[in-house]
């Protein structure tokens, strides 16, 4: 591999990023509010979670918003109580959790491109112990290829159900 692993995971970001960007813009608004749930089990990581893909949208934006300060010379971590529900959109307002994700990934994508190579050895705090920044990116990474997954397997149940 001829570049630097940060500089690797930077492109995956984007790459991620805009695979689940394509997947969201494919969502109608019925299509994203089709499963929510009142009764949708909250677990300590689930912001905005309710089952449908405006909640999973609704999630990945508020993390990604949660976490910009990590690429701030503080490293700060902000949790799911930091989280203020007023300066979002509400969940079932498909447009804006569109435009939020949108928002706040390009801001997270520009603040990690930002990073040079040795900040991705900076220590973060996380719940008791500190691990790298570059576990934190990792970490997120995976979050958008997760929750891309289940925006695609639920578009794949809408159509089934056609």
């Amino acid at each position: 591999m001829s570049e630097s692993l940060p500089q690797f995971l930077k492109q995956r970001a984007e790459r991620n990023f805009a695979h689940l960007l394509r997947e969201v813009s494919a969502v109608t608004k019925e299509e994203a509010t089709r499963f929510a749930s009142e009764a949708w089990p909250s677990h300590k990581w689930g912001i905005g979670q309710n089952g449908s893909i405006a909640g999973i949208v609704y999630h990945v934006a508020a993390w990604k918003s949660l976490s910009l300060p990590l690429f701030e010379p503080t490293r700060e971590l902000r949790t799911a109580e930091d989280f203020d529900p007023d300066t979002a959109p509400a969940v079932d307002d498909w447009e804006g959790v569109v435009n939020w994700l949108r928002e706040v990934s390009t801001q997270w994508l520009s603040a990690l491109s930002r990073l040079s190579d040795s900040d991705f050895d900076s220590l973060c705090p996380w719940e008791t112990a500190t691990i790298p920044l570059g576990e934190f990116v990792v970490e997120f990474i995976e979050h958008d290829v997760q929750h891309t997954s289940q925006i695609e397997y639920l578009r794949q149940r809408l159509l089934a159900e056609k």
